[in-house]
């Protein structure tokens, strides 16, 4: 007896509703875009994307101040709050770019 779908794996029928999914939505996308018209469509620069971000995790980093009452005034020369530092990671647990080469 052979599997059901042809004889394609789980593996494949999975891949298979990806690749759909992701042609429907470059379908919908592609209609908004002629719908939007070429004056209503922009793409974004690296440098408006990583601005964009930068602004996202400020706010985030606002809001977390704000949260443990630990807000500080703002100042030219200091971020919006007071920053946690990143924990120190466990022995043996480096990544391999950590060996100084």
């Amino acid at each position: 007896m052979g599997e059901p779908g042809g004889g394609r794996g789980a593996g494949a029928e999975s891949v298979a509703d990806v690749v759909e999914t992701v042609g429907e939505l470059l379908g919908v996308l592609a209609e908004k875009v002629r719908a939007a018209g070429p004056d209503g469509v922009r793409v974004l620069t690296e440098e408006e994307l990583q601005r964009h971000q930068l602004n996202w995790f400020r706010a985030g980093w606002e809001e977390h101040a704000r949260a443990s009452g630990q807000e500080d005034p703002v100042g030219p020369d200091r971020p919006p709050a007071r920053l946690l530092p990143f924990p120190e990671r466990p022995r043996g647990h480096e990544h391999p770019s950590d060996d100084g080469g």
